[in-house]
C-alpha cells in the first residue's frame, strides 16, 4: 500500500472538510474530501484503459485543479507519473513518450487529437490520450513512483526512477528544515511539473496536508491578494520573482502573514536578499536540491549580512566534496546521499553519477565557518532560465535541423531578471535568414522558456589556433551584441 495513500486517507478520516486546495482562478477550494473524490473517479477511469500497469503516464496538467488528485490517482494505482512542463511543444512530448514508453498522456480538455491514439475524457478539464500499445508487455518501471525529467548531457532530458519512499523522505525532510507544518498554507506560484513544486508543494499537501493556492503562473497583484486572502505563511519561489517585487514593491507593503520565503532554482544573490530584507524586513531563505536527490540544503538562519550560502544539509541527508581540478583545498564537487536520493536514471545505468551510495552532482563548493555550504560554480555547461534548466546541446540540435543554418552554438548569458538569457549564435548558410524565422522553428519544437531570446548572425564561428571552438570569444560576441542592443 502507497505510504503518501495511507497518509492522506488519515488526513480524509480526521478532517474530510478540511480545504486544502484554494483554486482562485477557478473561485473553487477543495477539501480532503473533494480531492480524494476526484482522485477516485481519475483512478477508475485510468484503469477501465487497461493500461500497462508499470509504464509512465506522462502529465501535461501543469498547475491546474486535478494535477494533485492524478498524482494521488497514480499512486493509488502504483502507476508511475511522469510530470512534463506544460509548455513542452508536442514533438518534445510524443519523443519523451517513445523514449520512456509510456502508455498514456494526460493533457488539458480539447488539445488537437493524435494520430493512433484513443482520447477520453478523465475529468472535467483534462483528456486521457491513450497510446495504441499502452499495454503492449514491457518491465515498465515497477519500483518508480515518479519519472523525474532532468536535463541531459547529451541534449535529451534524463528521467530520474524516483521511489514512493525517497518521495516521502524527501518531503520529511524539507517540511523538517523549513519548519512546514500541517497548518500552514504555501502560495503555489511555481510548477507542479518540476521537482521543486512537486515536493515542497504537491507531496506535502498529500502527506501532511498543508494548504496550497494555486496559480497556473506567476502574476505579482494576484500573489499579494493570495497571500492575504488565504493568510498565506510559505512562499516558494525563484530568485526573478523576489527581484521583481524588490523593484515594483506591492501597494500596501509585504503581506504580514507571508513570513517564510523559499528561493531555489537558480542561484540565490546576497544582493537580491539584503535588498529586500532592507525593502520588506522579511529574509529569503536559499534552498538547494536536484532532481536526483531532492533537497539538499536549507540557509534557515536569519542572517543577511552574512555571504549568501545555500545552508546546511537537510536531515537525513550527507554533503560530502570531492576534489575537483581547479578547486581550492577544502572545496570539490558535491555527493549527496541519502534516502531520498534516487537509485538511477531510466533506461541508464548512471554509473558515472550515481556513485558511493549517493549521487555526485555537477555542483563546486566548499563549506565556510558555519558549516554552511557555498556553492562556486558548476562543471557542466547549462543555462538556467528562471530555475529551469536548459541544456544548450537539445537547442544546437534543433537549429542543426533548420535549413538555411550552417552551424550553430548556444550560449547563456547573465540577465538581471531571469538568471540567465539564451543566445544563438548562427552561422547562415546564405544571406536572408532572420531571426523571426528562427524563433518560428525553434518554437514548433521547443518550450517557450528554451527558445533563444537574442539571435547572433556570424560570418563564422570564432575558433582558437588549434581550430576548436573559442568559447569565450563567442561569449564576449553575444555579450557585445546585447549591451549593443540595450545601448
Amino acid at each position: 500500500m502507497s505510504e503518501i495513500v495511507e497518509r492522506f486517507r488519515r488526513i480524509l478520516r480526521d478532517d474530510p472538510h478540511r480545504p486544502l486546495l484554494h483554486l482562485p482562478s477557478a473561485a473553487i477550494t477543495l477539501t480532503a474530501t473533494d480531492l480524494w473524490t476526484r482522485a477516485v473517479s481519475i483512478r477508475d477511469r485510468i484503469h477501465a484503459s487497461k493500461l500497462h500497469p508499470h509504464r509512465p503516464i506522462l502529465s501535461l496538467s501543469g498547475n491546474l485543479p486535478d494535477t494533485v488528485p492524478l498524482l494521488l490517482a497514480c499512486r493509488a494505482m502504483g502507476t508511475p507519473l511522469m510530470p512534463v512542463d506544460a509548455s513542452t511543444a508536442l514533438p518534445e512530448v510524443l519523443g519523451l513518450s517513445r523514449r520512456f514508453a509510456a502508455s498514456a498522456l494526460v493533457r488539458p480538455a480539447g488539445a488537437m487529437p493524435l494520430p493512433g491514439a484513443v482520447v477520453s475524457r478523465l475529468c472535467p478539464g483534462l483528456d486521457l490520450v491513450v497510446f495504441a500499445d499502452s499495454s503492449a508487455s514491457t518491465s515498465g518501471y515497477p519500483d518508480a513512483a515518479v519519472l523525474k525529467l532532468t536535463s541531459g548531457s547529451t541534449g535529451l532530458p534524463k528521467a530520474t526512477i524516483t521511489t514512493e519512499a525517497a518521495l516521502v523522505s524527501d518531503t520529511l525532510h524539507i517540511t523538517e528544515a523549513m519548519g512546514i507544518g500541517p497548518a500552514d498554507t504555501q502560495l503555489g506560484a511555481i510548477p507542479l511539473s518540476h521537482a521543486y513544486g512537486l515536493g515542497n508543494l504537491a507531496v506535502t499537501l498529500l502527506m501532511q496536508g498543508t494548504a496550497v493556492v494555486l496559480r497556473e503562473a506567476f502574476v505579482p497583484h494576484q500573489l499579494r491578494a493570495d497571500a492575504e486572502r488565504y493568510g498565506a505563511r510559505v512562499f516558494p519561489g525563484v530568485p526573478f520573482m523576489f527581484d521583481h517585487f524588490s523593484a515594483n514593491p506591492p501597494a500596501g507593503g509585504w503581506p504580514g502573514s507571508l513570513g517564510r520565503l523559499i528561493s531555489a532554482g537558480a542561484r540565490l544573490d546576497a544582493e537580491t536578499v539584503r535588498r529586500f530584507h532592507d525593502r520588506f524586513g522579511v529574509k529569503i531563505h536559499s534552498f538547494y536540491g536536484t532532481t536526483e536527490t531532492g533537497g539538499i540544503a536549507f540557509d534557515d538562519t536569519d542572517d543577511v549580512r552574512e555571504q549568501t550560502t545555500v545552508g546546511r544539509p537537510l536531515p537525513g541527508v550527507t554533503v560530502t566534496l570531492r576534489h575537483d581540478d581547479g578547486e581550492p583545498e577544502g572545496g570539490g564537487r558535491v555527493h549527496v546521499a541519502g534516502d531520498a536520493v534516487a537509485g538511477a536514471y531510466a533506461g541508464e545505468d548512471g554509473a558515472d553519477a550515481f556513485v558511493e551510495g549517493g549521487f555526485l552532482t555537477g555542483d563546486l563548493g566548499h563549506f565556510d565557518h558555519r558549516n554552511h555550504l557555498v556553492l562556486t560554480g558548476r562543471v557542466s555547461s547549462f543555462i538556467n532560465v528562471a530555475g529551469r534548466k536548459v541544456q544548450p546541446l537539445e537547442i544546437e540540435q534543433v537549429l542543426a535541423a533548420m535549413p538555411g543554418i550552417a552551424d550553430a552554438r548556444v550560449l547563456g548569458v547573465a540577465d538581471a531578471l531571469r538568471g540567465q538569457q539564451i543566445v544563438a549564435c548562427i552561422v547562415p548558410r546564405a544571406a536572408g535568414l532572420d531571426a523571426v524565422a528562427v524563433r518560428q522553428f525553434c518554437a514548433s519544437r521547443l518550450a517557450p522558456y528554451k527558445i533563444p531570446r537574442r539571435i547572433l548572425m556570424l560570418r563564422a564561428l570564432p575558433l582558437t589556433a588549434r581550430g576548436k571552438l573559442d568559447r569565450r570569444a563567442l561569449e564576449a560576441l553575444a555579450e557585445a551584441e546585447i549591451a549593443g542592443n540595450q545601448g
